[in-house]
């Protein structure tokens, strides 16, 4: 899966994921919902997303720290 990734933009990561779900990974690793509050996910430059295949089926994902984070 990484060795196939495709690096996307956060606009089109943010197309294909569940909100739901990314806002609680961003809440549970302590980003803030707002610049205005400090430091968002959006904001990160040490954040990247990506697309890939995982078994045969389309995933997006993003990287947090040297971890991946699978959308599927």
């Amino acid at each position: 899966m990484i060795d196939r990734a495709i690096d996307i933009t956060r606009n089109t990561f943010l197309k294909h994921v569940d909100r739901e779900s990314l806002q609680n990974l961003e809440e549970s690793l302590g980003y803030d919902k707002h610049p205005k509050q400090g430091l968002t996910m959006a904001g990160d430059f040490h954040v990247s997303y990506h697309r890939s295949k995982l078994h045969g089926e389309t995933v997006y994902f993003l990287k947090h720290s040297a971890i991946e984070y699978v959308f599927a």
